[in-house]
């Protein structure tokens, strides 16, 4: 009897070896996927409560202005994003009351073409076609963006697309006139504000002698997101804000 016993023990042995290797190499390919999880895809987010940012005065200042514009256009993004269709006339009607500041909404097909309108007639003659291009690095369902001198004065586009299958079916454009957010700001006097190829806003400034004017913003853009330009004239600080996957610059001169 303890003749047959003994192999069977020593086999069961060897299987509970046999499952504890497993078991070993399961749990360390585990420990191995949740530290690249949590280093590389979703990593955990930290406060550190040590560190503090000091602002000169100046930098305050221009904060302190452009912040509630900031906050709108936030607002505005936050909003087409969380559209999960294209919207119905309601649903337009209300994003125009929560942003008073819009020029209207269009819906443009594929092919740049204007659709669907409020108003049904635009003020300003705009291009829809360059809200069809990605920005680089961007998404297919990413916010889109696009600056556009008018004679009307310049208009600001951003587009949310609306896909199936990854083809885009629609974009729902917003726009706006930035001279409809300046009431948002303490100082718009004291700011300029432009895209890369088009001058936004000047304020009460002089653009044309201050030491952005010598700026190819398009190629400057590609290394620097902020910083203090000077000139004989004087010194302007400036940072750069992405609306849809373009830049914005923010500047104030240093007094």
């Amino acid at each position: 009897m303890r003749s047959r016993i003994l192999p069977v023990f020593l086999c069961l042995l060897a299987a509970a070896a046999l499952a504890l290797s497993g078991c070993a190499q399961v749990t360390s390919a585990y420990k191995e996927t949740k530290t690249f999880y949590h280093t590389h895809i979703n990593r955990p987010s930290t406060l550190n409560t040590e560190e503090r940012t000091v602002l000169e005065d100046p930098q305050r200042a221009l904060v302190q202005s452009v912040m509630p514009i900031d906050e709108e256009l936030t607002k505005l993004e936050k909003a087409l994003d969380a559209l999960g269709t294209p919207p119905d006339g309601e649903t337009a009607a209300s994003l125009l009351r929560r942003f008073p500041w819009l020029s209207g909404l269009a819906m443009v097909a594929p092919d740049g073409t204007l659709g669907v309108s409020i108003p049904s007639v635009p003020l300003k003659q705009l291009d829809y076609s360059p809200l069809l291009e990605l920005a680089p690095k961007a998404l297919p369902r990413d916010l889109r963006s696009s600056v556009q001198d008018t004679p009307l004065g310049p208009e600001i586009l951003l587009a949310r697309p609306f896909l199936q299958e990854d083809q885009l079916q629609v974009l729902l454009v917003a726009t706006f006139d930035f001279r409809a957010l300046l009431p948002f700001a303490s100082s718009p006097g004291d700011i300029i504000v432009r895209s890369p190829d088009v001058l936004i806003w000047t304020g009460d400034l002089d653009y044309s002698s201050t030491p952005m004017a010598s700026i190819n913003w398009e190629e400057y853009l590609k290394e620097y997101s902020d910083g203090v330009l000077t000139n004989e004239n004087g010194s302007m600080l400036w940072f750069s804000r992405y609306l849809g996957g373009k830049p914005l610059v923010f500047a104030s001169p240093l007094r």
